[in-house]
């Protein structure tokens, strides 16, 4: 097969995103859209694996700092070629074949990928550019072939002549060259163009000069090497990838009600048979055991499900742990740090911010339990809420398996209640309430007759 090498152009900062932060961290599907052609790149094993970073390049070396990555820097943008050049002390004493990428091409597939070297290879091809055919062509350069289908020459689009412009075969700016000749050629390119910038294609005239073999690789899917410039194609890409990635879990055994309306990142997993309703969002490295139910209107992001979870709709919940056979909602809310083991219940308008709730515990509804540990069955009445922050610091609220609370309790942290015991309704509770007793802390009811 020979040796491969992967360059991925990342240094644009990307001015049409009308953005501070650079192009190549927009986020795809939950994950930056560099990650992608990083992601491909080491699906194909590459001996060397370099990316080319420019604006903002301490923020995207941070972000992808790894032992099989190279970073070269390009820190004035010259163009395409003058990027391949910045690489060049990366790819030293390197003969094989480089394949370039572009850190704003998330769409292209392993598949075609793999079918573009593999073509280069049996043609014993320099230099292949992959292509692709436009309806609207504008602002690409455009590819122009030899009668035998090589290539010719790439022009780009501010520099075409009047009639060059219906050419609708254009450069997607992926390429796999000979890394001999790339550096070779790079060394005579100038930057004599309307953009005063070093352009990559013009080894295609400097290899048809040399009477090397140079070819193009028309690709059938525009969509694969469309490149992310603006808001508008982000949205595209993202709309692109949340389907690949709905079909995927589909096709794995999970029930979509409606894909189209169902928003699911990169990272998250999800077991077989749940049922995930219209309108929900998983986020981040959510996971979802198996035989779930996720009803319309959620929000789930970092969390861990078990299996058998019932998440009714219109919840939001973040970084929480949550076991088997529990139910969530609708309306609730579980802030980070939250854990529910199993068989608890937490129902509507209901919020739990770092807090653990034992087995079969039931708060279910109008509550606050925030910095608490609760036990096990335990019944929380509704309205009932844990004071755990005095204006200056927080603090804990624990309370003991068996515990029943009436309905409308505020629980005054510090504060313990301890096993089997009964609060009243309407209490506020402020010292420890010892085992196996009522406690009622509320004032005594008057009655004031009414004057006639």
């Amino acid at each position: 097969m020979g040796e491969l090498a992967v360059l991925i152009l990342a240094a644009g900062k990307g001015t049409r995103m009308k953005s501070d932060l650079v192009k190549v961290l927009h986020p795809v599907a939950g994950s930056p859209m560099l990650f992608y052609p990083l992601d491909l790149s080491r699906i194909l094993k590459p001996s060397r694996l370099v990316v080319v970073v420019g604006f903002q390049a301490d923020l995207v070396q941070a972000r992808f700092k790894a032992e099989d990555l190279t970073f070269a820097l390009q820190k004035e943008q010259l163009g395409t070629g003058h990027a391949v050049l910045a690489a060049s002390p990366a790819l030293q004493g390197f003969h094989g074949t480089v394949l370039i990428l572009s850190g704003d091409v998330p769409l292209l597939t392993e598949g075609t990928t793999r079918n573009f070297l593999q073509s280069h290879r049996d043609r014993q091809a320099i230099l292949s550019v992959m292509t692709v055919e436009l309806e609207n062509p504008r602002g690409y350069g455009r590819v122009f072939r030899n009668a035998d289908g090589s290539l010719l020459r790439i022009v780009e689009d501010k520099d075409l002549k009047p009639g060059e412009e219906k050419v609708r075969e254009i450069n997607s700016g992926i390429y796999s060259v000979d890394a001999d000749f790339l550096f070779s050629a790079l060394s005579h390119v100038t930057p004599q163009n309307a953009q005063r910038e070093y352009y990559l294609t013009d080894i295609v005239a400097l290899a048809n000069k040399e009477k090397k073999r140079v070819f193009p690789f028309r690709v059938e899917d525009s969509l694969e090497v469309m490149g992310i410039n603006s808001r508008v194609e982000l949205a595209k890409a993202n709309q692109v990838m949340r389907k690949r990635i709905a079909e995927q879990h589909m096709l794995e055994g999970v029930t979509l009600i409606d894909p189209e309306t169902t928003y699911i990142d990169r990272e998250v997993k999800i077991g077989q048979d749940t049922v995930i309703y219209p309108n929900c969002h998983l986020l981040g490295k959510t996971t979802l055991g198996a035989g779930c139910v996720i009803e319309p209107g959620c929000k789930v992001s970092n969390t861990q499900v078990g299996s058998q979870v019932i998440i009714k709709a219109s919840s939001v919940i973040s970084e929480s742990r949550i076991e088997d056979h529990v139910e969530v909602g609708p309306f609730a809310h579980l802030r980070p740090g939250t854990q529910l083991r199993e068989g608890s219940k937490i129902g509507n308008f209901v919020e739990v911010k770092k807090s653990l709730i034992g087995k079969g515990t039931k708060a279910n509804h109008l509550a606050y339990i925030g910095d608490a540990t609760l036990g096990e069955k335990i019944n929380v009445g509704a309205g009932t809420i844990t004071c755990n922050y005095d204006g200056k610091k927080k603090h804990a609220t624990v309370i003991e398996n068996g515990v029943f609370i009436g309905s409308n309790t505020s629980l005054v942290a510090p504060v313990k209640i301890s096993r089997n015991a009964f609060i009243g309704a309407g209490s506020t509770i402020t010292k420890e309430v010892p085992p196996n007793t009522l406690a009622v802390a509320r004032g005594k009811q008057v009655h004031y007759r009414r004057r006639s």
